[in-house]
């Protein structure tokens, strides 16, 4: 997959709304996802939408199914991640990826990518909550419930997976109407960085946030050029968060050379793409 489109105006680009029900909340304690559900949008319509229950081949604890509604006997005979996963991969292509508390979601990706030994993604990725609250920063509730509340959006199925989708859908057109209205955002990589809490003016890098934001989803480290106090050097580091403090953007990472945490200024970095 080539590196996805930050440019592309918002006009023009592709956008997946999607999110997963599951067995729990926590992927690293065993979690498996029960629903996939997911829109494509392009110039606000509705293209195409990708809809199925997983079998997760474990048992649904009650307490998942007190929230989403779904059974044992529900997912009994339908297919596994391993089919369901790379399809969804292809229904996103190199569509921007939304979701509402997207880390939960992202976890999830991240999980079923090393899971089944494909290739990591590299989509745009924009947390539909960060937005809500850039938006509306007075709301008592980002809940998703509360949000369709506030905004008048109806939710035909709460809690599964196309019902939370297409409420998120209305959410995200809402969003990029305001953008427009206030000419925040114009580019992909406008939301991007909007909804890191940085500004797009800024001189800053949406396409490294997202690598090293996949990287620390992942645990995995990335080769970076930094340029220091002596001019630029080569690191290895292991991203645990992207910060904004005093105006300035950071990466909270592990060093490898160092051995030790680290905070290194977005400005002064560069993803090393092989290039020492």
């Amino acid at each position: 997959m080539d590196h996805p489109p930050f440019e592309n105006p918002l006009a023009e680009a592709t956008f997946v709304v999607f999110d997963f029900e599951t067995t729990g909340l926590d992927v690293m304690r065993g979690a498996r996802v029960v629903e996939v559900g997911a829109l494509k949008l392009e110039r606000g319509d509705v293209v195409d939408h990708f809809l199925t229950l997983v079998d997760p081949g474990v048992p649904i604890p009650t307490d998942a199914t007190a929230i989403h509604g779904l059974t044992d006997a529900d997912v009994a005979g339908q297919a596994k991640l391993g089919e369901v996963f790379p399809r969804f991969v292809n229904f996103a292509g190199d569509g921007a990826l939304f979701a509402h508390n997207l880390p939960f979601d992202l976890s999830f990706v991240v999980a079923a990518t090393k899971e089944l030994g494909l290739a990591p993604l590299k989509n745009a990725t924009v947390d539909l909550l960060a937005l809500a609250r850039h938006y509306y920063p007075r709301l008592e509730s980002y809940k998703l419930e509360s949000l369709a509340r506030a905004l008048n959006v109806t939710n035909p199925a709460p809690h599964r997976a196309m019902g939370d989708v297409a409420v998120e859908s209305q959410l995200l057109l809402t969003f990029l109407a305001l953008g427009r209205e206030r000419e925040e955002t114009e580019t992909v990589r406008d939301l991007v960085l909007l909804s890191r809490g940085i500004a797009p003016t800024r001189d800053v890098s949406a396409e490294a946030i997202v690598e090293l934001e996949w990287a620390a989803a992942a645990q995995e480290a990335v080769a970076i050029i930094y340029r220091g106090s002596k001019g630029e050097s080569s690191r290895s580091i292991t991203p645990y968060s992207i910060r904004t403090r005093g105006g300035r953007c950071y990466v909270a990472a592990y060093c490898h050379a160092s051995g030790a945490k680290r905070e290194f200024r977005l400005e002064r970095l560069r993803l090393a793409r092989g290039d020492g």
